[in-house]
């Protein structure tokens, strides 16, 4: 016999609501997500570690091999253009020396003898046949000898290197195409470009008697490339440019000559990557910096090699990293198999035995074994067995003590739900007497609690508006309003802000506290309204800021308003990308009719002045009063700074017409500085202070008139 508390019943089969006809394995179907076996899961699970630390390794020597290629790559390039790059500033270097010590030959300052200059520069080129012209000119820029006798009596003072050495200081001109030349001299594959040195020939006392004009042959520079760099590079399948400061290649392919490179020049050395003609590159880039007296002409040294093949080396590497990783997965395979099958087979062993009883305590479990976990799990479900009787049991007496305990307990929630009710109908009593609008917003933003003041500021029942979302009771934009407010309070923080609003046809401003109703778990269930009609506070609060920002003589904004005005103007000009006008005017001897007259008198001028001036501009300029009699006009959406002198022209004319005052006919007269500002970086101070300038230079000019700020 067996207790019947033990009776462990098994699921329903499918199609037999009732279990009948078959249990255990057979009537048992376990969920779709649960069907894969552990031995499954164990493999898969083993696999997926080793796919992770293969792909984790791989991707870490990847990356230090990629990086380690990339860097060895960039220093040889780097090698090779500081190499490059220090031969053609020594190179110049050299060719600038000699063309110096050239100059200070005898024959080149006899100037009564063009023929025994022209011999010796003859012979000069002879010695130096990458000198492709040598000549010599007076001081007004004729050439009296020159070799080969090519540009004789040519004026060539409107050349660069002349004008360059023109002043008494030795020039180096940059790289150029053959202007006067290129006819003269000896075709070949290329056009001429030279890189010219001029030499001042000076007198004892340092005047200027001619100059020393050499054109060295840009043929130069390219054999040092190819004796220095070019088969250094061709195994490489890379190249050298030289760019010009403009980033033109000035010495490179035929193809690239002339063209500026698609990336940008930038000082110091760097590694960058860019693509020409479909090929992407590694490109190392390094600026001259001159030799010597030699001052270098801005040139930057660019070498560059295909990235496919700076990285063949880390390519093949990739390849093998590839390979070895399947080879490696490959096998995990049966390895991971066969260790899941092994820390499976005793949880099947006990699940089997499991399935074909229908009762847990029918007999005893099979003991398991092959691990410690499996062992103590059979263990654990015959004591859970034994201990399935004795809860029943309790289970049983616990049953009844809750029936009496739930009838006691009936009995004490109605005697609080009265209590509870009694309690409500008071609060609801103080709640509808507050002149204070409250309610409660749960966490869906619906009303469910309103006193009698929402009737009266909203026009609307409250019956009617309870279980309704705010946003439908509120409408759109009040809701906008106070949404943020709400969303923070829903969050847990109390929230106390001022806000406007219009309802019922009644415009209010309110001071509103958002307390958020907190569970005991922290959680929050909804929100605490309270607002405040502060209409009255703010109605005053707004009156005596607009105080503070008007003159009280004549009406006008004073400096405080103005510096806002000033600050906004300027930020739509930038927007509009319009010209916009300061006018700075002060009243000219408006200090000697205060004198004359009184202070008095002086009010009367100053309403006078700011009303002339109010009738001669339009309504969107705006005319404040900084302090005493000046003034500042702000003119926006201008076309052009000449409209402002317009404006200015016109209020001197208005101004200018006679006051009588205390019987005696005053001439008025301003003095007005104009600043204009088109949108560009310059401030509210530094714009006042050039119109601050200006009306002093108009000042200074007699008064009466106007200046405009440069």
């Amino acid at each position: 016999m067996h207790d019947n508390s033990q009776v462990l019943t098994p699921p329903p089969a499918p199609g037999n609501p009732n279990g009948a006809g078959g249990s255990g394995a057979d009537g048992f179907v376990p969920p779709r997500g649960s069907r894969a076996s552990l031995g499954r899961w164990l493999t898969a699970m083993v696999l997926s570690a080793v796919a992770a630390a293969l792909l984790i390794s791989a991707l870490l020597i990847e990356n230090f091999a990629r990086a380690h290629a990339e860097r060895r790559a960039v220093e040889s390039l780097r090698q090779v253009a500081v190499d490059f790059r220090d031969a053609l500033d020594r190179g110049m270097a050299q060719q600038f020396k000699e063309v110096r010590v050239l100059a200070q030959l005898e024959p080149f300052r006899r100037f009564d003898d063009p023929e025994a200059m022209r011999r010796a520069l003859d012979q000069v080129q002879v010695g130096f046949d990458h000198f492709a012209w040598l000549g010599v000119t007076d001081s007004q820029g004729k050439v009296l000898a020159a070799a080969g006798g090519l540009l004789d009596g040519v004026d060539v003072s409107k050349r660069p290197w002349w004008q360059g050495a023109k002043g008494g200081q030795p020039f180096v001109g940059d790289v150029h195409a053959a202007l006067l030349l290129e006819k003269l001299l000896p075709r070949q594959n290329e056009p001429w470009r030279f890189v010219d040195f001029a030499i001042p020939l000076l007198d004892q006392r340092g005047q200027l008697q001619g100059v020393f004009g050499v054109h060295l042959s840009w043929g130069w520079a390219r054999q040092i490339k190819s004796e220095l760099i070019d088969a250094t590079l061709s195994s490489h399948q890379a190249d050298a440019l030289v760019l010009g400061k403009d980033g033109a290649v000035i010495l490179g392919p035929s193809d690239l000559e002339g063209k500026k490179m698609p990336i940008g020049i930038e000082q110091g050395q760097g590694l960058r990557h860019h693509e020409a003609d479909g090929v992407d590159y590694f490109a190392v880039s390094v600026p001259s910096q001159g030799y010597g007296l030699y001052p270098g002409l801005g040139w930057t040294v660019l070498v560059r090699q295909p990235v496919a093949v700076a990285l063949s080396d880390y390519y093949g590497l990739r390849r093998q990293i590839m390979l070895s990783a399947i080879l490696l997965l490959a096998a995990a395979v049966p390895l991971s198999w066969w260790l899941a099958r092994r820390m499976s087979r005793p949880l099947n062993e006990l699940s089997d035995a499991i399935a074909q009883r229908r009762h847990l305590s029918e007999d005893a479990l099979p003991v398991v074994g092959g691990y410690r976990e499996a062992a103590l799990l059979s263990h654990a479900l015959t004591d859970l067995a034994h201990r399935q009787a004795e809860q029943d049991r309790s289970l049983a007496a616990l049953n009844a003590s809750l029936e009496r305990r739930v009838e006691a307990r009936t009995l004490e929630l109605h005697e609080a739900v009265l209590r509870h009710e009694t309690s409500e109908r008071r609060l609801r009593t103080i709640a509808d007497n507050l002149p204070v609008l409250i309610s409660y917003i749960d966490a869906e933003e619906r009303l469910q609690f309103l006193n009698a003041t929402f009737r009266t500021w909203m026009g609307m029942e409250p019956e009617a508006a309870l279980g309704r979302t705010l946003l439908e009771v509120i409408g759109p934009v009040l809701h906008a309003q106070r949404q943020p407010f709400l969303k923070a309070a829903l969050a847990g923080v109390r929230q106390r802000f001022e806000t406007r609003s219009e309802t019922n046809g009644v415009a209010r401003d309110m001071l509103a506290e958002y307390v958020p109703d907190l569970r005991p778990d922290g959680s929050v269930a909804g929100v605490y309204t309270l607002a405040t009609d502060i209409t009255p506070f703010k109605q005053v609060e707004r009156e005596l800021d607009q105080l503070s920002r008007v003159d009280p003589l004549t009406g006008l904004p004073n400096r405080r308003q103005f510096e806002s005005r000033l600050s906004e103007s300027i930020a739509r000009t930038r927007r509009n990308q319009r010209t916009m006008a300061l006018m700075f005017m002060d009243l000219d001897h408006f200090k000697q009719i205060n004198d004359s007259l009184g202070h008095a008198a002086g009010d009367v001028v100053l309403r006078a002045f700011s009303d002339r001036v109010r009738g001669a501009i339009r309504e969107t300029d705006q005319l404040c009063r900084l302090a005493g009699d000046e003034f500042v006009l702000i003119l926006e959406n201008l076309h052009s700074p000449q409209e402002a002198t317009l404006v200015a022209e016109k209020v001197l004319e208005v101004v200018k017409a006679p006051l009588t005052l205390q019987g005696q006919a005053l001439q008025l007269s301003t003095s007005i500085g104009i600043a204009c500002h088109d949108g560009g970086a310059e401030g509210d101070v530094a714009l006042l202070g050039r119109a601050d300038d200006a009306l002093y230079a108009a000042k200074a000019a007699g008064r009466g008139g106007w200046r405009l700020a440069d």
